[in-house]
C-alpha cells in the first residue's frame, strides 16, 4: 500500500485514505456475526472478497451503474473514490427467509400481495418461498445496532428525499437483476443481498433531486459476507437450503473458506 492515513476499521475492513484523496479498503480475515457477539478469524478469506467485490464492481460498471470503484490492488485492497456514506443501508429479498421471515411470521412486517406469487394466499407464506420481485427495505447504518427503519422516518431525518428513495431502490433492483443472471448460469441463488450507497463529494456531480451530490454504488458488491447465496439445484428441486456464505459461520454448517473458496472458483470460473 502507498503512504496512507488510517480512517477506521469496520467489522470486516480497514479504510486508509491515500494522499490523492483516494480510500483503500483492506478486507481482512475478520468475520463477525449477530452484532458482533460471534467472531472469528480465517486466513485467505479477505482476498477472497476483495477480489469477488473489484469483480462486481467492474461487471455493473459496464452495465451503466455508477460506483465509487478505481482499482483492485491484490491480493486485498480496494481503491475506490471518497464518497460520504448514506446513514442507511439497503437490503434487496428475493426469498421470504431470514429476518423478513421472522417479521412476517410475528406480524410486525406485512410483505404484500405484489410480492407473492398468485394463489399463495397468506396460508402459502412460508420460510424460504420466492418472492415475485425483490423486497427492498433499509436499515440504520451509524447507530450501535443496525435497525430496520421505515422510509417514512427516513425522509423526516433528512437523509433522503423521495426521488433518492427512488432513485436508491430502482438502482438496488437493477443491481440484483444484474447478479441474479450471472448467478444462476453458474448454480447460484441470489436470496438477498446488501447495498450501500455514498454522495459524491465533488460539486461537478449533483443528484437531479436535492443538488446533495449524485448517489453511487458504494463500500462491498457481491460478496458471501454482504449476500445469502443458495445452491440452485438442491433448491430448485428438493425446496433444500444450501448456504454458500456466512449463515455457514453464523449457523455452524462447516467450514467458512472452504465455502467462500466455492463461490469465487464458481463466480470468477
Amino acid at each position: 500500500m502507498q503512504k496512507a492515513e488510517y480512517i477506521r476499521s469496520g467489522k470486516a475492513k480497514d479504510i486508509y485514505r491515500r494522499p490523492d484523496g483516494d480510500l483503500v479498503f483492506v478486507f481482512t480475515d475478520r468475520v463477525t456475526a449477530f452484532d458482533g457477539e460471534k467472531k472469528a478469524e480465517y486466513a485467505g478469506k479477505g482476498a477472497v472478497c476483495c477480489k469477488l467485490s473489484c469483480f462486481w464492481f467492474e461487471l455493473l460498471e459496464a452495465a451503466g451503474v455508477k460506483t465509487h470503484f478505481k482499482e483492485f490492488v491484490p491480493p486485498n485492497e480496494l481503491v475506490a473514490e471518497e464518497v460520504e456514506l448514506l446513514p442507511v443501508e439497503v437490503i434487496a429479498r428475493n426469498f421470504l427467509y431470514g429476518s423478513l421471515w421472522r417479521r412476517c411470521k410475528s406480524g410486525e412486517l406485512e410483505v404484500g400481495s405484489e410480492f407473492i406469487a398468485q394463489g399463495a394466499g397468506k396460508k402459502g407464506k412460508k420460510e424460504g418461498l420466492p418472492l415475485t420481485k425483490s423486497f427492498v427495505e433499509f436499515t440504520t447504518k451509524f447507530e450501535p445496532v443496525d435497525r430496520p427503519v421505515r422510509e417514512a422516518e427516513i425522509l423526516a431525518r433528512g437523509w433522503l428525499d423521495e426521488k433518492e428513495v427512488e432513485v436508491v431502490k430502482r438502482e438496488t433492483r437493477r443491481v440484483g437483476e444484474i447478479m441474479q443472471s450471472y448467478l444462476a448460469q453458474r448454480g447460484i441463488l441470489l436470496a438477498d443481498f446488501k447495498l450501500e450507497y455514498g454522495r459524491r463529494r465533488s460539486t461537478s456531480s449533483k443528484s437531479a433531486s436535492s443538488g446533495r451530490g449524485e448517489i453511487i454504488l458504494a463500500d462491498e458488491v457481491g460478496t458471501p459476507d454482504v449476500c445469502r447465496f443458495w445452491e440452485k439445484e438442491a433448491y430448485e428441486s428438493r425446496r433444500e437450503i444450501i448456504s454458500l456464505d456466512k449463515d455457514v459461520f453464523r449457523q455452524g454448517k462447516g467450514d467458512l473458506l472452504e465455502v467462500y473458496l466455492e463461490v469465487c472458483e464458481r463466480i470468477l470460473g
